[in-house]
């Protein structure tokens, strides 16, 4: 599939992916609840078939968490980012483990991080922290002890 038929058949099924600046790659937003239904559209009908990476932003100003799933196309060699908005508190998504293996560890480490459940993730457990360590790490208030907060960069 060349990046012209590609385009168009991701303009058909997200009229809302946009561009931003300095990036070539689309950018879509989806509901929550559609995330697998979309995400396998995009790996049957469109080739997308690598995971690159699956993390989070927390805003806290917004009252949200954004999930970030990058995935890419060998056969039409193009990427797409898709962005998921969940609440900040109870943030909590379908994993998509099933459909994408890389997802599993992905998803493993951004609920340690951030703290987003993903139902009916294979293997829940912790992946990098310890049992012990209460908060997420990757959120903007999370404190700690032993935490040494740098400057701020203008």
């Amino acid at each position: 599939m060349t990046e012209a038929p590609l385009q168009e058949r991701l303009l058909a099924r997200f009229p809302n992916a946009a561009q931003r600046p300095g990036d070539s790659i689309l950018h879509v937003v989806l509901a929550a609840e559609s995330v697998r239904e979309h995400l396998r559209f995009l790996r049957d009908a469109l080739q997308f078939d690598q995971l690159t990476f699956l993390t989070a932003i927390d805003r806290p100003a917004e009252s949200r968490l954004e999930v970030v799933y990058r995935l890419f196309s060998y056969a039409a060699k193009a990427a797409i980012m898709v962005r998921v908005m969940l609440p900040r508190d109870g943030a909590r998504l379908d994993t998509v483990s099933d459909l994408y293996r890389t997802a599993e560890w992905h998803e493993r480490e951004t609920a340690e991080m951030f703290g987003i459940e993903f139902t009916n993730h294979p293997d829940p457990r912790k992946l990098l922290l310890p049992d012990d360590l209460e908060g997420h790490p990757l959120r903007k208030d999370f404190t700690h002890p032993n935490l040494i907060r740098l400057p701020e960069v203008p």
